[in-house]
């Protein structure tokens, strides 16, 4: 996690009004839905990029080696073989927070999003991971196992 919830800039206060709302959620036992879904990728982006802004694919670190060689392939349509995806996938997350919600904080919420960076992966390599049946849930490590990605760790440094 790069950027932190307890800046005061206006964009720090918006992410924890949404941390705060999602966590109400979960602990009102709300199910996963489209606007819960809106509400992790919008903190993700935050935590990660600092704004909820799209992300900048052409720069992104956590990209997987397949995926780098058609970046920098020099091919116009590179992005569309290739997808930004939640390496601990949304449903996981938020099923955490259901699972905690007894006791759910915002720091707690802010590690269970924050922990596992979004990464960028082929679509070939996104389907591999599905036909081994890790679609929806999975421990990143092996989820990603068996798809080469140098030089980052799938976790950051958050609630270490």
């Amino acid at each position: 996690m790069s950027y932190s919830i307890h800046e005061k800039s206006l964009v720090s206060r918006k992410v924890r009004i949404l941390i705060n709302a999602l966590a109400d959620c979960a602990k009102a036992g709300v199910r996963s839905c489209f606007v819960t879904k809106k509400m992790m990728t919008g903190i993700a982006l935050y935590l990660e990029f600092g704004k909820f802004t799209k992300e900048n694919w052409n720069a992104y670190s956590r990209i997987s080696d397949a995926a780098r060689l058609l970046r920098d392939s020099g091919d116009p349509n590179w992005k569309s073989h290739v997808t930004f995806e939640h390496a601990r996938p949304l449903l996981a997350m938020y099923r955490m927070m259901l699972d905690e919600r007894a006791t759910l904080t915002l720091e707690r919420a802010v590690v269970i999003i924050g922990e596992y960076p979004p990464v960028l992966i082929t679509k070939e390599e996104e389907r591999r991971m599905a036909a081994r049946g890790f679609r929806e849930s999975g421990v990143p490590e092996e989820r990603y196992q068996g798809i080469a990605m140098a030089g980052f760790s799938f976790r950051s440094d958050i609630g270490r």
